[in-house]
């Protein structure tokens, strides 16, 4: 009997254990520019804790986003400098330069005011309880 309770605490543990690497967490946002909806703005969220992974996002047509890191759905609990790139979708790179692989994004809209990480003004903050990050409006 002995035995089987420090077996079934063993698992229980085990199963478990996951939850003390980083916390990951689903969360949604919205961009505007001049009060309307940015689609097709890029969001990068680069952590200041660099052992975690940036997480990014590409707005839809209403302006929303949700954010994926590493490939998963969902950004890790921290603080994060907020880079944005609009590309201009009036200048779409051709099918040919598509395929030769030197197609371009267009121009940013923004003129790269928000496109480095060293020189964004843009920040948010990432808790486990977060599901909406504060508008972006730029």
């Amino acid at each position: 009997m002995k035995y089987l309770v420090s077996f079934l605490v063993m698992i229980c543990l085990m199963l478990s254990g996951c939850s003390n690497g980083p916390k990951r967490v689903l969360a949604v946002g919205s961009i505007t520019v001049g009060g309307k909806p940015a689609e097709g703005a890029q969001i990068l969220l680069h952590p200041q804790d660099e052992t975690k992974q940036v997480a990014s996002a590409v707005a839809a047509a209403d302006g929303t986003f949700k954010l994926v890191s590493g490939g998963e759905p969902g950004i890790f609990v921290g603080n994060y400098k907020v880079t944005v790139i609009w590309p201009d979708a009036s200048k779409k790179p051709s099918e040919a330069q598509i395929m030769m692989g030197t197609a371009d994004v267009g121009p940013d809209l923004l003129k790269g005011k928000y496109a480095v990480k060293s020189q964004t003004s843009l920040t948010a903050e990432v808790t486990a309880g977060t599901t909406t990050l504060p508008p972006i409006a730029l």
